[in-house]
């Protein structure tokens, strides 16, 4: 429920909330009420007066202005942040953004993921997983980078998201660290277990939240108070069309659990390949949802470290 943020810039935002008219609101409602979802629930519902003024028609629609140089802007959504090598270990260089093809000699790129995981860029929200898989395997490409670091801090997001980051960075071909930053729960939890060292920044930081749910709307009383009738006829084969969905409206969600189940078990199947030997015992310890702070995750092998980015960034891959 989260991704409302897909469809409207944060209030931080300089810009004022539109629509791409690449996402009508019906495909953005789609997304929004029947998902897939691999995320912490206190991080969707921190956004669930946005979903229902959305949902509720109460947000005005304008298009946002478009600026006016035809150079494109560096940021998350294209570039990396770099950091060198002074006095025999990693300094972050300048703290400005950089394309990857331009990364100077023996630098480590530092790759931000902030906020809901989503799998395509929102004009002044997330940046999708898509876009970080391409700033990824551009990194891959450049012999300069010698390491990356994932930044992330995020309470989970799309399945779908999850799997296709986290399958570029299983193609890597360089070390790559994740640091979390106050949160790594769920579909980001799933990103980070890929990678070769995960490190926290505190005792508070916040891992786990492995499981996935999936959401769904009955609109049925309020299109019945509205006085619209929707009648929905199928053809004569499509007997097993939308049917999970529809059994789960009627109270029997058993064959939608099927398919969340599916989603879940490879979710669990990712952290138990990808953390190997040092998961500290099974799935069933691990693997119900629950979250934790640092040093129980350090205990689980979920984590391998707590320590400051700066230490971080010193020591990895060295």
């Amino acid at each position: 429920m989260a991704f409302i943020r897909q469809y409207y810039c944060n209030a931080n935002c300089n810009n004022t909330a539109f629509f791409n008219s690449n996402y009508t609101p019906m495909l953005a409602k789609h997304n929004i009420l029947n998902g897939i979802w691999m995320i912490n629930p206190d991080f969707a519902l921190n956004h669930l007066p946005l979903i229902v003024s959305f949902l509720k028609g109460d947000r005005q629609v304008i298009q946002q202005s478009k600026p006016s140089s035809d150079e494109p802007k560096l940021s998350a959504k294209n570039a990396i942040k770099v950091a060198v090598i002074k006095n025999d270990s990693y300094e972050i260089e300048d703290d400005e953004y950089v394309l990857p093809v331009s990364a100077p000699e023996n630098s480590m790129a530092i790759i931000s993921i902030i906020g809901a995981i989503t799998k395509y860029d929102q004009e002044c929200g997330p940046v999708g997983m898509k876009t970080i898989s391409d700033i990824l395997t551009k990194c891959y490409a450049n012999s300069n980078i010698k390491c990356i670091v994932i930044k992330g801090d995020s309470g989970g997001g799309s399945g779908l998201a999850m799997r296709l980051l986290a399958e570029t960075i299983s193609l890597r071909n360089k070390p790559v660290g994740f640091f979390a930053d106050d949160c790594a729960d769920s579909a980001m939890f799933g990103i980070a277990v890929g990678c070769d060292y995960i490190c926290a920044n505190s005792t508070l930081c916040e891992f786990g939240s492995i499981g996935t749910y999936g959401t769904i709307i009955d609109y049925r009383k309020q299109l019945e108070m509205m006085g619209i009738n929707l009648i929905e006829i199928y053809a004569t084969a499509s007997t097993e069309k939308n049917k999970p969905f529809i059994d789960a409206l009627n109270g029997k969600p058993e064959a939608l659990r099927a398919i969340i189940d599916v989603y879940n078990e490879n979710f669990l199947s990712l952290v138990e390949t990808s953390r190997g030997d040092k998961l500290k015992g099974d799935r069933k310890v691990w693997g119900t949802g629950k979250t934790w702070f640092a040093p129980q995750a350090l205990e689980l092998g979920l984590i391998d470290g707590i320590d400051t980015f700066e230490n971080f960034i010193t020591y990895f891959n060295s």
